[in-house]
């Protein structure tokens, strides 16, 4: 046993130098850190937003995004945080109470339906989520139907530069996705591609990836 915890550290530093792959970015504690390197500003003006507006972060994790999202559009707007696990809705319901935010709607999403409503959005946001989107046709589909007219759909995800040759199987066990696979997905769904960039982030000595970025339009 204590041979093998000896080898981990090892095996980690040799495969990955200077950088560490499991880093977690998505609680509170990391935000501050995040803001560095995040381009949060960059996306959020991709969404086109304003006061009022409605917009959803899908796959809001404890809310890093919604909270920046929930000051852009104001106490006239509404941001609706839609995640899976309810575990992370709670921790993201306790951070808006310490930050008194009320334009906030928590939303517990199924695997294959985002359960936003039908419509009324001008935006939706999916950050670092949209890998372990197995239902992805499904879940655009659904999107696309909560969008108004000419609302937009922001896509953000990573992919290691060794990975990027890989089926999309090999590439999502590994909780990435390369850009032309999204793009498939939103053109055969019915989108308009607005904008694409390639990379979008470097954050390879944080999470050893790049982000990429696409808008898509209704």
């Amino acid at each position: 046993m204590n041979l093998i915890f000896l080898l981990i550290p090892f095996q980690i530093t040799a495969i990955f130098p200077g950088q560490d792959p499991w880093k977690n970015v998505y609680t509170e504690t990391a935000w501050a850190a995040r803001d560095s390197w995040q381009k949060a500003a960059i996306i959020i003006s991709k969404l086109r937003i304003t006061s009022g507006s409605h917009v959803a972060d899908l796959g809001c994790h404890e809310g890093y995004m919604t909270v920046k999202l929930s000051k852009t559009v104001g106490t006239k707007g509404a941001v609706f945080a839609a995640d899976v696990e309810q575990a992370k809705l709670d921790k993201l319901k306790t951070h808006l109470e310490e930050r008194k935010i009320t334009n906030v709607i928590a939303v517990r999403c199924d695997f294959d339906d985002p359960k936003l409503p039908v419509g009324t959005l001008d935006a939706v946001l999916i950050l670092d989520t949209y890998h372990e989107m197995k239902a992805h046709d499904k879940i655009l589909g659904h999107i696309r139907a909560s969008l108004k007219s000419g609302g937009r759909l922001v896509i953000c995800e990573p992919i290691a530069s060794e990975r990027r040759d890989l089926p999309r199987e090999g590439q999502e066990r590994k909780h990435e996705l390369g850009m032309s696979f999204a793009l498939q997905d939103l053109r055969k769904a019915g989108y308009q591609i607005v904008f694409s960039q390639d990379p979008f982030v470097d954050r390879e000595k944080i999470k050893g990836d790049k982000m990429w970025i696409i808008v898509a339009a209704r």
